[in-house]
């Protein structure tokens, strides 16, 4: 059973508050340890301008600007990526572009991972897959696709607020990523089947700037843990 714990943009700018996040991530229990890989200039080319959503673009906050302020900076990865290994977690990547692929490449990541949003996105899948590791893909279809990748579930929503019918779809999928503050959501996709959980994680007493209302906080992940060994168990 993989609990994967995903840092985002939930470190706020603070290096020193992501090796915090990797700290509550271990304690906590997660097997793995996820970052996002990208500049803000590949996610623009992926996914486009233009202003952003709401809060920020009453504020006058662009799709640019909004990465910018979310971005991990590609030079902490090798840090905190071997903290996390020293934690006792597999530490892994999504990626968004060529250049970071390049980047994490050189720093020899072990897993790829591609998004649902970007669900679709033939080159950049293509890229991925021709590096010969695992690549997991979320998609947001209730439609698990053909191919060799692990697959995710993604159920549409940023936080997810609708979840009907999770019961009969995640058993189709080897796991589920989760955007939301309710940890017994991804408990129960392990007891409807799935072996693998994804959640986006911040501190309890330093919540994340921009996506507290995807996360949850590393006293919720070691809830979602304990009740997770106890879901798979009574699968039957």
């Amino acid at each position: 059973m993989r609990i994967i714990a995903e840092l985002s943009n939930a470190h706020n700018g603070d290096l020193a508050l992501a090796h915090r996040l990797v700290d509550a991530c271990a304690d906590a229990g997660a097997t793995h340890f996820k970052t996002q890989a990208y500049t803000p200039a590949e996610l623009v080319a992926l996914r486009g301008d233009g202003p952003a959503p709401e809060p920020w673009g009453a504020q006058g906050w662009t799709m640019r600007s909004l990465y910018e302020q979310a971005q991990t900076p590609l030079k902490w990865l090798p840090e905190l990526s071997q903290h996390a290994k020293d934690r006792g977690m597999v530490w892994f990547s999504s990626v968004f572009g060529i250049g970071s692929l390049a980047f994490l490449e050189a720093i020899d990541c072990p897993i790829y991972k591609l998004a649902a949003i970007d669900f679709g996105r033939r080159g950049l899948r293509a890229e991925v897959e021709s590096t010969g590791k695992p690549v997991i893909r979320s998609v947001p279809s209730t439609h698990r696709p053909q191919g060799s990748a692990q697959v995710f579930y993604c159920p549409p929503g940023y936080p997810q607020n609708d979840l009907h019918g999770l019961r009969q779809i995640v058993g189709r999928f080897d796991g589920f990523s989760y955007h939301g503050t309710d940890p017994f959501v991804p408990a129960l996709a392990i007891a409807y089947g799935v072996d693998a959980v994804e959640c986006h994680v911040q501190l309890d007493d330093v919540p994340s700037k921009l996506e507290a209302n995807v996360c949850l906080t590393a006293s919720q992940l070691a809830d979602l843990v304990r009740w997770s060994t106890v879901a798979r168990s009574c699968r039957g």
